[in-house]
């Protein structure tokens, strides 16, 4: 760039001054353009050419560098700061993969939620309860066993089915134990008592509750078990026990040892080992002990193809799911359920639904004989209501696979014969007529204790009468004398 130097005198200083004033305007229009154009490029990068500077530079005048002003140089550089615009996508990619469930814990998107055997075994439980009364499933860490003993239920189940105040509420397990355990509401969460029932009823670490509210503060309680569901579950992967399936012995024998190695890890400790360098044999009376073996408590026998090869009680053996769950029912009710199979000449539970937990098909079967017993017990006067009841809970057996029909038609017929026949309408006023009659026998031995009352207190008056009439009419005589006395 060509510089002039200017030289000045004297006579001209006043005027060179205003010159200087105007070409730092000029300098102030200049920088604001460059900012301007700078700005513009930020946005849109294309080239532009510099702007032209002026010929006369101020900057040098009378040989002396003219410094720029302060606010120039300060201000005139934040203008370029920029700042790093951060991408949303790149942040919220870390998160997008993840989401929050119900209760606020984080969990991944990514695949699929895997669940234990207890759990998966919990829900078939809950799905064959039906949707008549509500139920929750609750999973049991250290806190609700070994340290605190708290129980915290569902935040939305309280607040829809359990009172709004602290109460007192009952758990029954699957015995019919009961439990009174108190409830504090503004916590949802059971308390005092809860210890109790985790002893009494052998909780642990890993086991599955199902709780099923079947009355007002009133829950029915299901255990699923970690170590019984791995116990069975060892059992069924070394036999082979659908009785669809036509395999020959050899078969059964092979794929029980190849089931056997892969669960081999699964089986809890308790578990009886077996030996591993004794060789499997190929008959069915082999797999049978192997099954002993593993199954705790459970008998190994075999069922029987046909009821007809069952010649009496000690022969009778319930099996479900190739399991024997005569262990869960108790020896009289298990005659009495052997006597039911015996009039059908079937086993009542043979279609019972594949994979059914065993202690709910041993409940379903105790509850089965409890009906028939009370049908059979049933008179003209027991209400509508258990009929509707004992109508239920055999519908609902009946789709769960279990040979009920012959108890329904029999339930039917004689409840049109209590409330539907034209007999069961002269009966019902017959004893309606009884009650009636009843009724009013007590409202006359009622008003009859009245009357006595009422006739002695009326004696007692006469006798007051007697007493003081004499008196009374003297007084009154006395009273009349002094009022006619003289002023």
């Amino acid at each position: 760039m060509k510089l002039k130097i200017v030289h000045q005198s004297q006579e001209n200083h006043a005027a060179e001054e205003e010159q200087i004033k105007n070409e730092t305007m000029e300098i102030d229009q200049i920088e604001t353009h460059k900012i301007r154009v700078l700005v513009e490029d930020d946005e849109n990068p294309s080239p532009i050419n510099p702007p032209p500077i002026s010929a006369y530079d101020p900057m040098l005048v009378s040989g002396k560098r003219k410094r720029k002003p302060k606010e120039m140089i300060d201000e005139a550089p934040s203008v370029f700061r920029r700042r790093r615009k951060f991408s949303s996508s790149s942040s919220s990619s870390k998160y997008k993969d993840a989401t929050l469930d119900s209760g606020g814990t984080s969990m991944s998107m990514g695949g699929p939620h895997s669940k234990s055997p207890t759990m998966i075994r919990a829900e078939e439980v809950q799905s064959s309860l039906g949707n008549d009364h509500p139920s929750f499933l609750k999973f049991l860490v250290r806190s609700h066993v070994g340290s605190c003993f708290w129980m915290g239920l569902p935040v939305p189940f309280c607040k829809l089915h359990l009172p709004f105040k602290d109460t007192i509420v009952t758990l029954e397990n699957e015995n019919g134990e009961e439990f009174p355990i108190k409830y504090i509401a503004h916590k949802t969460g059971l308390s005092a008592g809860w210890r109790k029932f985790v002893g009494g009823n052998k909780l642990l670490e890993g086991d599955v509750l199902i709780f099923h509210l079947i009355e007002t503060c009133r829950l029915k309680v299901y255990v699923i078990r970690a170590n019984d569901l791995t116990e069975v579950d060892g059992a069924l992967s070394l036999l082979i026990l659908d009785s669809q399936t036509k395999q020959s012995d050899a078969e059964m024998a092979i794929d029980a040892q190849i089931k056997k190695q892969r669960r081999q890890k699964s089986l809890p400790l308790t578990i009886v080992q077996m030996n591993n360098e004794a060789q499997l044999e190929t008959s069915g009376n082999e797999s049978e002990e192997v099954a002993s073996e593993v199954l705790e408590g459970s008998k190994s026998s075999s069922r029987a193809p046909n009821f007809n090869d069952v010649s009496c009680f000690e022969e009778f053996h319930v099996i479900v799911n190739g399991i024997s769950i005569d262990s869960e029912i108790p020896e009289h009710i298990r005659r009495k359920y052997y006597d039911l199979c015996s009039t059908k000449n079937v086993f009542l539970h043979d279609c019972l639904l594949p994979g059914l937990y065993v202690k709910l098909a041993g409940g379903i079967i105790v509850e089965t004989v409890n009906i028939a017993d009370a049908i059979r017990g049933c008179k003209l006067t027991t209400s509508k209501e258990e009929f509707e009841v004992w109508e239920k809970s055999l519908r609902s057996f009946e789709l769960l696979g279990l040979n009920v029909g012959f108890l329904r038609v029999h339930l039917s017929r004689l409840f049109d014969i209590a409330f539907d026949s034209e007999g069961a309408l002269e009966t019902r006023r017959y004893w309606a007529a009884r009650m009636d009659r009843s009724r009013a026998e007590d409202e006359i031995e009622n008003l009859e204790a009245k009357i006595s009352e009422l006739k002695e207190f009326s004696a007692k008056c006469d006798r007051d009468i007697e007493n003081l009439k004499t008196r009374a009419e003297r007084y009154e005589v006395m009273f009349r004398e002094e009022v006619s006395a003289s002023w």
